[in-house]
């Protein structure tokens, strides 16, 4: 299983006053390492959202979530964990794990549904199966 991993240093910025990492971060640092895992795949957002590439349209967010096992403060580093857990015909579910100081401090996971551009609606966007290539890149084949 292709597994991809992200590192951060924890900002004052990316707190509370309390200095421990403000809740809604965790989701930003989530889809980031969504990004990042594609890229170590080998594709790169810029050419997949190239019009001359293709149809592809992006990997929206049908449901995301986090279980927080321990704190994560000012000035940690972590490292973000991300892979594919599970591979529906026109969704996906990106598992992630961010590591801190030996231990797990929060869990989480994203559906995501792949869509392209809609030929029949010059703005729009349609769920698309997901191409068997991707499939293997993102899984290590």
């Amino acid at each position: 299983m292709f597994r991809a991993r992200l590192s951060r240093h924890v900002h004052f910025s990316d707190c509370d006053p309390a200095q421990i990492v403000f809740y809604p971060r965790y989701y930003v640092w989530f889809d980031q390492s969504t990004e990042n895992l594609f890229r170590r795949a080998g594709l790169n957002w810029e050419d997949m959202f190239d019009p001359r590439e293709g149809g592809f349209a992006g990997v929206p967010l049908l449901s995301a979530s986090a279980d927080f096992r321990s704190a994560t403060k000012m000035g940690d580093d972590i490292e973000v964990e991300s892979w594919i857990d599970d591979w529906q015909g026109k969704t996906f579910t990106v598992e992630h794990r961010i590591h801190n100081d030996g231990r797990i401090s929060v869990e989480g996971r994203e559906k995501r549904i792949w869509v392209v551009r809609a030929p029949d609606r010059p703005a729009g966007i349609r769920a698309a199966s997901i191409p068997p290539e991707i499939k293997a890149k993102l899984s290590g084949a």
